[in-house]
């Protein structure tokens, strides 16, 4: 007989009270002999031991009261049976809700925002996230003791308050920790740099487990991949993040991050070569409601660039 057919019948026999503590004790060691996966369900080991102690503990306090009569027979302990029945019935309720607990922590959701669009996110703390185009967000459905999300491109964060559970934004390269506040983190992949900017609060910014600095409003940190170094600025408050209320804001930009912005705003292909181009600066503030020739001629009027476009394909060269 299967363990399932077993359970099974042993639950109908405690609710008509002619278990015997034969089944019972099988129960016991069916329960003792499961493998509850305490990486999957409990939050750590101590807790799957912590709350199997417990329930052992009422199975056991049930068996120490039943006595075994020297004839072996059935003893129709109705009112004991019922209370057996109540801590079957409680470890089964444990179990399902520790696993519908996993299961909702462990649902990731998955949010883009595609060319040209933005997208506003309300996490189940009712935090908020804004996506510029082309960033994309990864975050779980229900929030579990620490609040993570993790980020590829660039988001605003209106972060709720909540002392008892921080709030983390990882990146390829830096992770953000906060408890309430408001902020920008721009971390594409293809680009070298990633920076943490904050609006309002303070947030910590670590190179993975290594803290490197802690943020409050109107300061800037720029992380540099290839040179494994960061630097600390101030920027202006309101130029935060105006690109979510339309316009494309960029302050002192190598010119692959004008291409990538370009490309994530329009759904272009932008062609140049790194080595021509990387001696300027770009500084950029222009409504997202311009095209990208518009945008592109604004460029070329402050610097020494010439570009050809031929369909969705750019090419852009450094003028002689």
């Amino acid at each position: 007989m299967r363990d399932q057919d077993k359970i099974a019948q042993i639950i109908t026999r405690l609710e008509t009270g002619t278990c015997t503590p034969q089944e019972l004790e099988w129960l016991h060691e069916w329960y003792q002999s499961q493998d509850l996966q305490a990486g999957a369900v409990f939050r750590d080991d101590a807790h799957q031991l912590q709350l199997q102690s417990d329930m052992l503990q009422h199975i056991h306090e049930q068996l120490d009261e039943v006595q075994m009569p020297s004839t072996g027979s059935v003893v129709p302990l109705y009112k004991r049976w019922w209370a057996a029945a109540a801590v079957l019935a409680l470890v089964m309720a444990t179990g399902v809700w520790a696993w519908h607990n996993y299961r909702e922590t462990h649902t990731l959701l998955i949010a883009e925002a595609g060319p040209g669009q933005q997208q506003q996110i309300v996490l189940s703390d009712s935090s908020r996230v804004w996506l510029n185009a082309g960033a994309r967000l990864k975050y779980p459905k229900v929030f579990g003791e620490i609040r993570t999300v993790e980020l590829e491109g660039e988001g605003f964060f209106e972060i709720q308050q909540d002392a008892h559970r921080p709030f983390e934004v990882h990146t390829q390269e830096l992770n953000v920790q906060v408890l309430g506040t408001s902020f920008d983190v721009k971390a594409y992949s293809m680009l070298d740099e990633t920076q943490v900017t904050v609006k309002t609060g303070m947030v910590k910014v670590l190179h993975h487990h290594t803290g490197l600095d802690v943020l409050s409003a109107n300061d800037q940190l720029t992380y540099s991949r290839s040179a494994q170094q960061y630097m600390k600025s101030k920027v202006d408050n309101d130029q935060i993040n105006e690109w979510a209320s339309g316009m494309i804001s960029l302050s002192q930009a190598g010119f692959a991050e004008v291409a990538l912005t370009l490309e994530n705003q329009y759904g272009v292909h932008i062609r140049f070569n790194p080595s021509e181009m990387k001696q300027y600066e770009y500084t950029l503030r222009c409504s997202k409601q311009l095209s990208v020739r518009q945008v592109l001629d604004i460029i070329s009027s402050i610097h020494p660039i010439q570009y050809d476009m031929k369909d969705n394909e750019i090419t852009v060269h450094r003028k002689n």
